[in-house]
């Protein structure tokens, strides 16, 4: 299924996907399953910022400009790419005050960057996931633009789930497909790594791996209907989600699972 679909297509059909969410994007952090993410969004990229204060930051699949204006802080000149026009333009606004951030629309599988320019790099999302068809130059183009000792954040998809429990079609297709599959959200595919597969192309790309973060392990568990509610709309579950939340964040800081990571990689110099 792979290689029979045109990169071409996949990003306009992303960006056309995500154009049309614009309004309603920012509004995902209150759903259960987002509010984990973007604890660890913050903690990261937080970190990488004041990791690397200095040079030029980079927000791969910027979005509306949650991790543009976090990455805003540093010293340093910041740029946003995103492959949505309409992203971009709420991303300007969020950030109009920041005097050292700027935005691009482009494609990441083709960076409009100079080689070596960046100090860190942050991909946060399924920016890679949503690029199937070419992960390898992703990783490439990110490689490429990164300089000698700078940091690259990004988030990738875990192939085994707890979820997958409440999807059988879906197990049996992670079951019968060697290395990653393809899940579905909001009518987009984005592929899932298995940990194996994750270590051979940072091995691939002659990356160093700082840290890795793993989201969402035991909130999983909770029925689909009831993790992407609005968390406004179960006051009583709130309370419980926010302990497993808690705990969640505690365990993703040394287990590989849940359902998404985020991995922290180092250029050698």
């Amino acid at each position: 299924m792979i290689s029979r679909t045109n990169q071409r297509d996949v990003g306009s059909h992303v960006a056309a996907v995500y154009s049309a969410m614009q309004a309603e994007y920012d509004q995902l952090e209150d759903q259960f399953y987002f509010a984990e993410c973007y604890e660890v969004y913050r903690d990261c990229g937080g970190r990488i910022a004041r990791a690397r204060s200095h040079g030029l930051a980079l927000d791969l699949g910027c979005g509306t400009g949650k991790q543009t204006i976090l990455l805003a802080q540093r010293e340093g000149p910041v740029i946003g790419i995103d492959i949505s026009g309409r992203m971009i333009e709420a991303a300007r606004k969020r950030c109009k005050a920041r005097q050292n951030v700027n935005f691009v629309t482009g494609d990441i599988t083709k960076l409009p960057f100079e080689d070596g320019c960046a100090q860190a790099i942050l991909a946060y999302g399924d920016v890679i996931g949503h690029n199937f068809t070419a992960v390898d130059l992703v990783l490439a183009e990110m490689v490429r633009v990164c300089a000698p000792r700078g940091l690259i954040s990004f988030e990738v998809d875990s192939k085994w789930c707890p979820d997958l429990l409440y999807l059988p079609k879906e197990l049996w297709r992670a079951m019968t497909t060697w290395g990653g599959h393809l899940r579905e959200w909001k009518g987009m595919q984005f592929k899932t790594f298995t940990w194996r597969e994750l270590q051979g192309l940072l091995q691939a790309h002659d990356l160093r791996l700082v840290e890795v973060r793993s989201m969402n392990i035991l909130t999983m568990l909770i029925p689909p209907s009831l993790l992407f509610r609005r968390r406004e709309e179960a006051p009583y579950f709130d309370a419980f989600f926010r302990r497993v939340m808690v705990l969640d964040l505690a365990l993703g800081k040394f287990l590989r699972c849940g359902s998404t990571r985020i991995v922290t990689v180092e250029k050698p110099g």
